[in-house]
């Protein structure tokens, strides 16, 4: 159940942020969507891996199944990205927003 639950969840955090992405004119939400958006599908990766009754994979806790630690290594790999590439975008933002005076993206289209 709590599998089906997280899948649930990250569905719908994936389908807000791409509707802010695309509903939304302001650069910074569209960052701001790219965000949720990843982190539905970063969550969609957990639930995706969870496994009712292991244990963690530690050696010496004894017999039975252990979990797979590679979806975890995973995952943790797209949070490092995810927050990497988000600073870098909202630092190009800043940026464009210094030398155009808006964040606008139709604006912005419309200048170039």
């Amino acid at each position: 159940m709590e599998a089906l639950s997280g899948l649930s969840l990250a569905v719908v955090l994936a389908a807000l942020g791409l509707w802010v992405m695309v509903s939304r004119r302001n650069l910074v939400w569209k960052l701001l969507g790219l965000g949720v958006a990843s982190g539905g599908s970063i969550l969609f990766l957990v639930a995706l891996s969870h496994r009712p009754g292991v244990r963690p994979p530690i050696l010496g806790l004894g017999p039975g199944p252990a979990a797979d630690p590679l979806p975890q290594a995973l995952v943790l790999t797209a949070i490092v990205i995810r927050f990497a590439t988000l600073a870098l975008a909202l630092a190009l933002v800043i940026l464009l927003t210094e030398h155009r005076h808006t964040q606008d993206a139709r604006r912005l289209e419309e200048e170039e």
